[in-house]
């Protein structure tokens, strides 16, 4: 029986999914996630967010109230669900940050921004601003800690779910034989020097990851 790690402790639907598979899983937190405290003195015209855990770092920040007040463009499904179910209104969503530069290109080209993201954040959206003159604010919304693990047995897959788990993985692991699912093209750009063996989730969620596990070893 293949033996599968997920660089990630999963929840229970996710479990649900993996429980008729012919598969052995191991699940470990490559990295951590922490909140940080930010102040907010002005909010711009929309709020953009790149993935949950600013989303969840703003809604429990007493400091970031005034950005509730804006609509919000996202990154990812979820992203966008996660908004619209604490009554956020969102503009746009899109799965990748280079295609939400296009959105803002073409429908909120005349805005300015509040951009909350983490401290290993992507120079997509602050480069786009930047080369398009627009106004924007960047607020450190939380902080992604790599935690480092030695894999004690053998795996035949593992389930990378952004570029610091790779990093976090790589530090005390190597990639040799295994087949890697990645959640997204960002996180399989970083497995290219690498490896060969890179299956990409059809969409950028930890569903779809675990899915395309399944149906390579079904």
């Amino acid at each position: 029986m293949p033996v599968v790690l997920s660089t990630r402790i999963l929840n229970d639907v996710h479990r649900q999914m993996l429980e008729t598979a012919a598969l052995s899983w191991i699940e470990q937190d490559f990295i951590a996630i922490t909140p940080l405290a930010f102040t907010v003195d002005q909010a711009r015209d929309i709020v953009v967010f790149t993935s949950q855990n600013a989303v969840k770092s703003v809604l429990n920040n007493p400091q970031a109230q005034l950005l509730k007040t804006k609509p919000a463009i996202c990154v990812g499904v979820k992203t966008k669900a996660l908004l619209e179910e604490h009554g956020w209104k969102v503009l746009a969503w899109t799965h990748y940050a280079k295609e939400l530069t296009e959105v803002i290109e073409r429908d909120f080209a005349n805005c300015s921004f509040s951009f909350c993201c983490g401290n290993i954040r992507r120079e997509v959206l602050p480069t786009f601003f930047k080369q398009h003159n627009l106004i924007f604010d960047e607020y450190e919304a939380y902080q992604t800690i790599k935690q480092p693990h030695v894999l004690q047995q053998k795996v035949e897959g593992i389930c990378f779910y952004s570029p610091s788990a790779i990093e976090s993985f790589l530090q005390n692991n190597q990639i040799t034989t295994e087949v890697c699912f990645c959640i997204g093209d960002t996180t399989a750009d970083a497995l290219k020097e690498i490896t060969t063996q890179i299956v990409v989730a059809s969409q950028p969620t930890i569903e779809a990851t675990l899915q395309a596990c399944l149906a390579y070893y079904k």
